[in-house]
């Protein structure tokens, strides 16, 4: 999630602003689609980022907590028995800012949690890392943190398939090549035993893990908003998803017999329906994309053998306390007590000028959808 820019969608927010003024959120989507409060914290965290779970339901969410820095970034835990949550680890601290700041993570397929360090925020100077929680096999504990991946600019999405890590760095940061990110595969027997150092970003193209590139391209008043790859989403083929947070273009990367990617192909883009994909997750069962708009307070969805973009749900300004979308960031289904699928979304309520969200309210939550 990148939430340091500015936004300016202009009929969004003409609707939040004429609905607050009304004293009711207006919403638009399928009511049976409407979301409901998941989870409210308190200021232990204050900016909610990314989701994964492991094998047996429990649900780990990653917190900065940029918004009040008097608090640690810390990885929360969800027990699926109990439904509590707790602290399961803190940030590990980077020794150029002093600062934890777990933002995109994932259970790896070793049992380990892998988290993306996104230090941007703090220095731009290669400090985001990717790290590994290593976890006790028998206890189920946070046992030590070790770094995997570093001399990342803006460490974000993170994913696995077929023992490849995969991950997006929202920024290059060129000169002359404005709003360039991209998408990297690390395998993890090159991560096993030692941390993988990036080359620099002007030799990119040499990097042997670099896989492709996207480009954002400012839209009209948005305060020159380029930042790119953001949300990552790994197929039961193979195939990756991923677009850019500054304009919503939406690409795919076709996996080849061999184990090798195709180029990136841009599938879609219309900044009035879509002007910002943030997270995204893959749902097997309905063959689609699930896409966050932190910009429009808004799902989206990708049918992936129709090639079609979607609405699920979109609403206008308010503090998500009733468990509307609160600047949506990042998707997860998952599984309640009873089989039914359940999408959970992240609401990041960082608040920036254009954002249809314009307060960093005191409200910090999780909303879930009903997908069965």
């Amino acid at each position: 999630m990148n939430a340091t820019f500015r936004f300016a969608v202009a009929a969004a927010l003409a609707a939040g602003f004429a609905a607050g003024a009304a004293g009711k959120v207006q919403t638009w989507g399928d009511e049976k689609y409407r979301p409901r409060l998941f989870k409210r914290f308190g200021d232990v965290v204050n900016l909610p980022d990314g989701l994964t779970q492991d094998r047996d339901g429990n649900i780990f969410m990653s917190a900065p907590n940029l918004i009040n820095k008097s608090y640690a970034g810390v990885v929360m835990k969800r027990c699926f028995k109990t439904g509590k949550w707790s602290v399961f680890c803190a940030g590990q601290i980077s020794p150029k800012t002093g600062r934890g700041c777990p933002m995109g993570i994932e259970y790896g397929p070793d049992g380990n949690l892998y988290y993306c360090d996104n230090q941007y925020f703090l220095s731009k100077d290669y400090a985001s890392r990717i790290m590994r929680v290593v976890i006790d096999p028998d206890t189920k504990e946070a046992l030590r943190i070790e770094t995997v991946v570093e001399n990342i600019k803006l460490a974000n999405a993170i994913r696995f398939y077929e023992g490849d890590l995969f991950f997006t760095d929202t920024y290059f940061d060129l000169p002359g090549e404005v709003g360039l990110g991209g998408v990297y595969r690390i395998p993890m027997s090159d991560c096993r035993t030692r941390a993988v150092k990036l080359l620099p970003k002007e030799d990119y193209k040499k990097d042997p893990y670099f896989l492709g590139n996207t480009e954002t391209k400012p839209l009209p008043g948005r305060g020159g908003d380029n930042s790119g790859a953001d949300g990552l989403a790994i197929t039961d083929k193979g195939d990756l998803y991923f677009g850019t947070f500054g304009s919503g273009r939406f690409y795919t990367m076709k996996r080849n017999g061999d184990g090798s990617y195709g180029k990136p192909e841009l599938l879609f883009e219309d900044p009035a329906r879509f002007p910002c994909c943030d997270g995204i997750c893959f749902d097997a069962k309905a063959n689609r994309i699930i896409m966050t708009d932190s910009a429009l307070n808004a799902v989206h969805t990708w049918d992936i053998a129709r090639r079609q973009f979607g609405e699920l749900w979109k609403n206008g300004d308010t503090d998500g306390a009733d468990g509307l979308l609160d600047q949506p960031c990042e998707p997860l289904i998952w599984k309640d007590k009873d089989g039914k699928r359940k999408l959970i979304v992240v609401n990041f309520d960082m608040a920036f000028p254009g954002l249809v969200n314009t307060v960093n309210d005191p409200i910090h939550t999780l909303s879930v959808i009903d997908l069965d």
